[in-house]
């Protein structure tokens, strides 16, 4: 690897590496294009790990934000001083561990340590390359020191910091060189496998957007900094689309409110996708005859079928969709498995689970396939 290249990773790679940082109590600095799922996936590690998480954005904060505010004190000799008293939204030695919501008195086990609170916070500091230099200056104790003024940070308090790209015409300033040294830098870059796994199975989209996002994977993330629409594909605009139409028929009448979401030549695209749903064999055509229930004959439809065996699947009917899944071809049937071992992992207790990850083990995951 050189250049760039060597700091490029995917989001589990990302994530990987963020913990690495944390428990090794450095600041990791990632940066990617807009809209990728930076913050998401801060903040999934927070809850990962019990921490509660304070989301400061330095685009919008002033030097005294991260140094304190002066306050005039009496020394024992009668001499009045001012010290810094730092901001309340960063915990400092001393602080006690905040409660989990819900929670209203501290419980505490037989070593002494609460059993009802947080295990310490992450301060996430996002848009970090979008602040003026004199608040940058006034985050490298922070950064570094784990101070806020002359007062030390919890001991239990870690520290991640994202950004976009400069070369993305977002609002991005130079970082200086004293800063460089201070943080791991870490460049995030879309995978789909990892996107559809990770996300769009998981947190169970609307099946006509995984159909749609297979199909044409590079509708996914479209970003490009010289776009001339209102806004562009990635995924954070795919998980306002995927609120706005589930449970809903997606309407030609509507296109005007996908267009506002995905751009128009994408909404256009998935509006005329979708009509595929509508000449899909059904699952009861399929069950009773799977060697011979009409196989769909373009990509847009096998696609489509996919996801619509996936969302119906279950042990009673699972053998025989396996069956007419095998007869759509090798990586729709990869696409098949590898979003049910997400969806529904308990199907892969199931018999013809089992046989389908031996014919597959190389297209799927090693650490998936061994959990079957």
């Amino acid at each position: 690897m050189s250049g760039l290249s060597a700091y490029t990773c995917t989001p589990r790679q990302i994530r990987r590496y963020i913990i690495r940082c944390m428990k090794a109590r450095r600041v990791p600095f990632i940066k990617s294009s807009p809209a990728m799922g930076k913050s998401a996936l801060v903040a999934s590690i927070a809850a990962e790990y019990g921490l509660m998480l304070i989301d400061h954005r330095l685009s919008t904060s002033t030097p005294e934000d991260l140094s304190g505010l002066p306050k005039f004190i009496t020394t024992v000799n009668g001499v009045e001083k001012a010290s810094f008293v730092p901001f309340d939204f960063f915990p400092v030695e001393g602080d006690e561990l905040p409660l989990l919501p819900g929670e209203t008195e501290r419980k505490f086990n037989a070593a002494g340590q609460c059993t009802n609170c947080y295990q310490g916070w992450l301060v996430f500091l996002d848009e970090f390359n979008s602040t003026a230099k004199a608040v940058q200056a006034a985050a490298y104790k922070l950064v570094l020191d784990k101070m806020t003024g002359q007062a030390k940070l919890h001991q239990n308090v870690v520290i991640v910091a994202a950004g976009n790209l400069a070369t993305d015409r977002a609002i991005v300033n130079p970082i200086g060189t004293a800063m460089q040294s201070r943080l791991i830098h870490l460049k995030m870059v879309l995978d789909h496998t990892e996107f559809m796994e990770d996300v769009a199975f998981k947190y169970g989209w609307d099946s006509r957007i995984i159909a749609f996002l297979n199909y044409k994977k590079t509708a996914l993330h479209d970003f490009r900094p010289d776009h001339n629409d209102e806004t562009f594909c990635s995924p954070r605009t795919w998980e306002f689309m995927n609120d706005l139409i589930r449970g809903e028929e997606v309407k030609e009448e509507d296109a005007a409110l996908y267009a506002g979401t995905i751009t128009s030549g994408t909404a256009v695209e998935f509006i005329t996708f979708t009509k595929v749903f509508n000449d899909l064999p059904t699952i009861k055509e399929i069950t009773e005859d799977p060697l011979a229930a009409k196989l769909p004959a373009d990509s847009a439809t096998k696609y489509a079928t996919i996801t619509h065996l996936m969302e119906h699947a279950n042990d009673d009917n699972f053998t025989p969709i396996t069956e007419y899944v095998t007869r759509l071809g090798g990586d729709y049937r990869v696409l098949f498995f590898r979003g049910l071992m997400v969806q529904k992992p308990d199907l892969k207790k199931h018999l013809a689970f089992r046989r389908a990850l031996v014919e597959l083990s190389r297209y799927l995951h090693d650490d998936l396939a061994a959990a079957a």
